[in-house]
């Protein structure tokens, strides 16, 4: 029985971890021209095309809170004070944030059925390409 136990906690432990990393993962955002290339356990690049229709990418730094069931995006690793986006996992709507008056809000979000994750080699190159 304590067998059977721990052969269940390590299942769950480990596909946790594994549903934690993101690397080579691509979230599209085609209407918005916007995307998340997850080039590692912990680095994303954020490839966002303003108003002008000028296209620039960023890399950031990202985690995975399974429990909320978020990935969070910052300028510096872990700063709550430093995060950037949130994308929520079930519906994948993007949270953009932003400091204000009251603190640090979101300002802006991109709406679930917005964005996808897609298997595609370069992420920009597309982006480009539907402008």
């Amino acid at each position: 029985m304590k067998i059977l136990f721990l052969v269940l906690f390590l299942f769950f432990s480990f596909s946790a971890f594994a549903n934690k990393d993101y690397t080579s993962k691509k979230l599209l955002c085609p209407t918005l021209l916007w995307g998340f290339d997850f080039v590692s356990s912990n680095k994303v690049k954020v490839i966002d095309t303003d108003i002008n229709n000028k296209t620039k990418v960023t890399e950031y730094l990202y985690n995975t809170d399974l429990e909320l069931s978020y990935i969070n995006i910052f300028l510096n690793e872990n700063n709550i004070r430093d995060r950037v986006y949130s994308i929520e996992l079930n519906t994948l709507r993007v949270d953009v944030w932003a400091m204000t008056g009251g603190g640090i809000t979101t300002r802006e979000m991109l709406p679930s059925g917005f964005c996808e994750f897609v298997k595609m080699e370069n992420i920009y190159q597309y982006i480009e390409n539907l402008k």
